[in-house]
């Protein structure tokens, strides 16, 4: 090739490629390019499920990839949180997140740090426990309620799904306020123990408010105290632990989405909009009020620092309570 064609040629191929990052040539492929998979640390069927699956829509027609829901239930939720902890901090899997987050941080020897190890993405939604009894249980209210056991010292029971789960840690506060003992009986899940106290084997029980809420309306189940600072709008007759007398009395079920730590920014920041607006949607909305959720409206920083206050509330009273899931 003749000198003056040489440098023709190489000229254009400097040229050539000078363009290719602006082509994208060599560049991060656009997040997301494929399919966002969300682990939810508890069976099918459940609420967080509920909350996962329902934002699969907006994931979809937002950033043109599906999310795909993954259960991952097991060992008080810890299982699926730690498949997240060691995944890619690419923005590809993600977590739903909760208050049994909140008291597996207090109750497990973990290998991963739940505040250290992921970013805190955006609130979904915000439940209280509901303190619930047979109809024909001799007490209206939390006054009769302590009246009676503290003349009974212990000869109450109370049913929870569960050592450390929310309901048995709530009564737990219950009791250390009130100055009562009542007899925790745990079983092994939520289900079961609602249906020993709707045959009447176990007279009382915390429930998750979503759950307790059509056997109060058929009748089956009467509602003591909601565990919110304020009262629910699904239970407006129901008055919390906290105007009945208990001011410290307070505990909140809480549903997220959380990323590994790591996560960029930008993706973050994607994922927060998609979620959010994903709540603002009138269906979403009133189906998730309907069931008694308090819609979440926290900004990053409030809500982070929600989640570090929850968790450090609850290991509180797991220590105070000497706890322990052996």
């Amino acid at each position: 090739m003749p000198l003056q064609d040489r440098r023709a040629f190489m000229a254009a191929l400097a040229a050539g490629l000078g363009t290719l990052p602006a082509l994208g040539l060599g560049q991060p492929a656009a997040w997301p390019s494929r399919p966002v998979k969300l682990i939810v640390p508890a069976a099918a069927g459940g609420a967080s499920d509920r909350l996962g699956r329902m934002l699969a829509p907006d994931f979809l027609k937002a950033l043109g990839q599906p999310l795909v829901v993954e259960n991952r239930a097991g060992a008080g939720s810890t299982l699926g949180t730690a498949s997240v902890a060691g995944a890619p901090a690419d923005g590809y899997t993600l977590l739903l997140s909760g208050v049994f987050n909140s008291i597996g941080a207090g109750l497990y020897k973990l290998k991963y740090d739940f505040l250290k190890d992921f970013v805190q993405v955006a609130p979904l939604a915000f439940g209280p426990n509901v303190l619930v009894a047979r109809p024909e249980f001799p007490a209206e209210n939390l006054a009769q309620l302590v009246a009676r056991a503290k003349a009974q010292p212990g000869s109450i029971n109370f049913a929870s799904g569960g050592v450390g789960t929310s309901g048995h840690l709530l009564m737990e506060m219950f009791q250390h306020s009130a100055n009562v003992r009542f007899t925790h009986v745990a079983y092994k899940g939520g289900a079961p123990a609602l249906q020993d106290v709707l045959a009447g084997v176990t007279p009382l029980m915390p429930i998750n408010q979503d759950a307790a809420l059509p056997y109060i309306k058929a009748g089956k189940l009467k509602a003591l105290a909601v565990s919110s600072a304020q009262r629910n709008p699904a239970y407006p007759n129901v008055p919390t632990f906290v105007e009945s007398g208990y001011a410290d009395v307070v505990a909140i079920s809480w549903g997220g989405v959380a990323a590994p730590k790591g996560t960029p920014a930008h993706v973050v920041e994607k994922l927060r909009a998609v979620v959010q607006a994903a709540l603002q949607r009138p269906e979403i909305r009133a189906s998730l009020e309907a069931d008694g959720w308090v819609v979440a409206n926290m900004a990053p920083a409030e809500f982070d620092a929600f989640v570090r206050n929850d968790t450090a509330k609850m290991l509180r009273i797991i220590r105070d309570s000497n706890i322990s899931a052996e």
